[in-house]
C-alpha cells in the first residue's frame, strides 16, 4: 500500500522538523529569560539615575532648562532604528522599517536622506531595497550586544547630541513574551512625560543621591542617556527573541496537528487494508465453500 509508506514517511519527516523546532523554542526561552533578567536590572539603575536627576534639576531650576533644552535649535534631525540581529522573528524587521517611514512622514524628514543610526545585523538586508544615504550601522559580534558594544554605540549617538542633533528612537518596547510594541519617541532632549514641567517637579531626596552626592550633574546626565539606550536595546532584544520564541512555538504547534491528522489518515488506511484482507479472506473461503 503505497499510500501507507508514504504517510509514515511523512510522518517521520514531521518529527525531524517537531524535534529540531522544539529545540530552537527552548534554547529561545532560555536566552529570553537571562535577556529579561538583564533588562529588569538596567531598568532599576536606569529608573535610580532618573531618580536622582528630577532631584537635582527640582533644586535648581537653570539644571532643569539645561536638561530639558526647552531653547534647542536642532540643527539637524538623527534616527537610531533598532532592527533584529538573526531571523525566524516574524515581520520584526518589516515593521520597524514601516514605523520609521511613518515617523519620517509625520515630522517632515525624506527616509532615504536623513541622518540615522541602524543597530543590529539585519538592518542592511531591511534597508537594501530603498537607497538611503548618510546612514551608520552598528552591529554585535554575539546574537546580543555587549555592554561595551552598547557604550559604543552610545558614544557615536553622543556625538550627535553634542552637535545639537534632535535624537528619535525607533524600536519595539518589550512588555511581556507575548506582548511587544513599537515605541516612537525622543532620545534627545527628553520628553516631558520623563521629565514634567519645573512646577509639577516635587523636591524629595532619593537613596541613590544620599550615597552619590559627589557626582556632577554632567555625570547623572551622562549615565541617564547611556542606560536609557542600553535600555532600548535590551528591549529591543527581547522583543526579537520574545517573537521568535513565539514563531517556533507556533511552528511546533502546527507540526504537532499536522502529525496528529496524518496519523490518523493512517489508522484509516491501515484499518482500510485490513478489511479489504478481511473481506478477501472470507470471499475466498466462501468459495472453496462452495466448490466442496
Amino acid at each position: 500500500m503505497p499510500e501507507v509508506y508514504e504517510l509514515k514517511n511523512r510522518i517521520e519527516g514531521l518529527k525531524s522538523i517537531h524535534n529540531i523546532t522544539y529545540a530552537m523554542q527552548i534554547v529561545t526561552i532560555s536566552r529570553l529569560k537571562r535577556i529579561i533578567s538583564g533588562l529588569t536590572r538596567i531598568s532599576d539603575a536606569a529608573d535610580e539615575v532618573s531618580s536622582a536627576l528630577k532631584y537635582l534639576v527640582t533644586e535648581r531650576q537653570s539644571l532643569y532648562k539645561q536638561l530639558i533644552r526647552e531653547d534647542l535649535e536642532s540643527s539637524y534631525d538623527f534616527l537610531v532604528i533598532v532592527f533584529s540581529n538573526r531571523g525566524f522573528c516574524g515581520s520584526y524587521n518589516q515593521d520597524i522599517l514601516n514605523a520609521a517611514l511613518q515617523l519620517c512622514k509625520d515630522n517632515g524628514l525624506d527616509f532615504n536622506t536623513v541622518s540615522k543610526l541602524c543597530i543590529g545585523k539585519k538592518a542592511k538586508e531591511t534597508l537594501k531595497r530603498l537607497s538611503v544615504s548618510n546612514t551608520d550601522f552598528a552591529v554585535s559580534e554575539k546574537d546580543i550586544f555587549s555592554e561595551a558594544e552598547c557604550l559604543d554605540v552610545y558614544r557615536t549617538v553622543k556625538s550627535h547630541v553634542d552637535r545639537g542633533a534632535r535624537v528619535r528612537l525607533v524600536y519595539f518596547g518589550f512588555k511581556s513574551i507575548v506582548t511587544q510594541k513599537i515605541v516612537t519617541s525622543s532620545f534627545f532632549p527628553p520628553e516631558h512625560s520623563e521629565f514634567p514641567p519645573f512646577d509639577e517637579l516635587k523636591p524629595g531626596v532619593p537613596e541613590f543621591v544620599e550615597q552619590s552626592m559627589g557626582e556632577t550633574f554632567d555625570s547623572l546626565v551622562d549615565q541617564y542617556y547611556f542606560l536609557k539606550l542600553l535600555k532600548v536595546i535590551r528591549s529591543g532584544s527581547s522583543s526579537e527573541f520574545s517573537q521568535r520564541f513565539l514563531l517556533m512555538k507556533g511552528a511546533v504547534d502546527n507540526v504537532k496537528s499536522l502529525s496528529d491528522e496524518l496519523l490518523i489518515e493512517l489508522n484509516k488506511q491501515r484499518q482500510a487494508g485490513i478489511t479489504q484482507e478481511v473481506s478477501e479472506i472470507i470471499s475466498t473461503f466462501k468459495a472453496l465453500s462452495k466448490e466442496r
